[in-house]
């Protein structure tokens, strides 16, 4: 048999949230609400299997480390347990 051999082509829903994803949305909306979106999109990450919608779960994952060490640092910082 000659030729290429062609990928079933598999028909992509709409993302949700005009078109840009659950987890983007989580992402800038943890610029306005203080990073609890942020948490909530770490754990839609660990126990989502949905592909298109890991960038924004990963995004939203490292927004929540980052959150935690300025929260962290800040939290020590000001005990003065340092100084």
């Amino acid at each position: 048999m000659e030729g290429y051999a062609v990928a079933p082509v598999t028909e992509h829903h709409r993302l949700p949230c005009c078109g840009i994803g659950i987890g983007w949305l989580l992402f800038i909306l943890g610029f306005f609400f203080g990073a609890i979106p942020w948490y909530i999109g770490f754990f839609l990450f660990l126990f989502s299997r949905n592909q298109r919608e890991r960038p924004g779960y990963i995004a939203c994952t490292i927004g929540a480390i980052v959150a935690t060490i300025i929260i962290v640092f800040g939290a020590v910082r000001g005990s003065g347990a340092w100084s």
